[in-house]
């Protein structure tokens, strides 16, 4: 009887749990299912991930072309920065010059202005010396005028008095 109760047990334990078992082998086939899609995701990821993996040497490399363009900015920079010393200095210089040119100005416009007063001075003075010459000679002409009417005249009378004295001898 043990046998036949075991066989009866196993038999009615077998019935029981046979909706059991197809349930845990439909388990187990979805888990298979959901194992193959996990593979396939993992797939997914690692291809994903080797994507990645290409992008980031890209922006490595393209990081790499930025540094070297940094350094030509910052050359640039520095450049620059020489420059505009450069023209710092040129301003000062320019500065400096426009300055003295200022200053020159200020004193070739006094002494333009001084050598103008000086010149019309010179000028009325050399007017004024002018008319007086021009004044002597109306005066040294009127005299000379005189003097050869005068010597006209002197010698007229010469004349005749030569002339009365010759027909006297005669």
């Amino acid at each position: 009887m043990d046998k036949e109760l075991i066989t009866t047990l196993k038999s009615v334990l077998d019935d029981a749990l046979q909706p059991i078992h197809r349930q845990l082998e439909g388990m187990d086939q979805r888990f298979d299912s959901i194992d193959q899609r996990f593979e396939g995701i993992d797939q997914k990821f690692d291809s994903i991930g080797q994507r990645f993996d290409g992008i980031d040497q890209k922006f490595d490399s393209i990081d790499q072309r930025f540094d070297g363009i940094n350094q030509k900015f910052d050359s640039i920079g520095q450049r620059f920065d020489g420059m505009d010393k450069r023209f710092d200095g040129m301003n000062q210089r320019i500065g400096g010059l426009e300055t003295e040119l200022k200053e020159f100005r200020a004193e070739t416009k006094t002494a333009l202005q001084v050598i103008q007063s000086g010149q019309q001075g010179t000028r009325q003075e050399m007017t004024q010396r002018f008319n007086e010459t021009r004044e002597g000679f109306k005066r040294m002409e009127a005299d000379f005028t005189y003097v050869n009417h005068k010597t006209a005249d002197h010698e007229l009378k010469f004349h005749r008095l030569e002339s009365e004295s010759k027909q006297n001898r005669q």
